[in-house]
């Protein structure tokens, strides 16, 4: 089984992730926590300072070479029945889409769980989860990152929805 969660940012995806992966007994595949691990130790000194253009820029690459690993595991637990939940590439259809035909391409069920808030409460939580650095922190996120990433957000509409877990938070 695949649990992909979408949502914009600040909206609660890696909460639910951690939730969803203690339920179902799951692998939880957070992308940002890879992005932080793998990439940001050895970004360019003074990446977080400078435009969110230069930021995206640098990190654009980065996201689909987590995903890739990230994917390679997924295909190594599915066919041993352990479920997987993904919080990531899950900002447009066309990437929710691809992980649908994963899922039939692998025989395994699909789950999409969308899960929303407001954007003042959503930009409260980051700027508040910023400072805290706890359980779901895995890099700062500026004001003007927050900005970028809720034009890149694509809500799930019409069919997409209909099978959907759905989630105010």
């Amino acid at each position: 089984m695949i649990h992909l969660i979408c949502g914009p940012i600040g909206a609660g995806k890696t909460t639910l992730a951690h939730q969803l992966a203690t339920q179902h007994g799951a692998v939880r595949f957070s992308e940002d926590e890879w992005l932080s691990q793998l990439f940001v130790p050895d970004a360019p000194e003074g990446l977080m300072e400078q435009s969110t253009e230069a930021i995206a820029g640098w990190a654009v690459s980065k996201y689909p070479r987590c995903r890739g690993q990230i994917w390679l595991l997924c295909q190594q637990l599915l066919p041993l029945g352990i479920p997987v939940v993904l919080d990531g590439a899950a900002a447009n259809k066309a990437q929710r889409d691809l992980i649908r035909q994963k899922a039939v391409d692998n025989n395994v069920g699909f789950q999409l769980h969308y899960i929303d808030a407001d954007a003042d409460t959503r930009r409260t939580r980051v700027m508040a989860r910023n400072v805290e650095q706890g359980k779901t922190w895995s890099l700062d996120v500026t004001p003007g990152m927050f900005e970028m990433m809720e034009s890149f957000f694509e809500p799930p509409i019409g069919d997409e929805l209909e099978s959907a877990q759905i989630i105010r938070s």
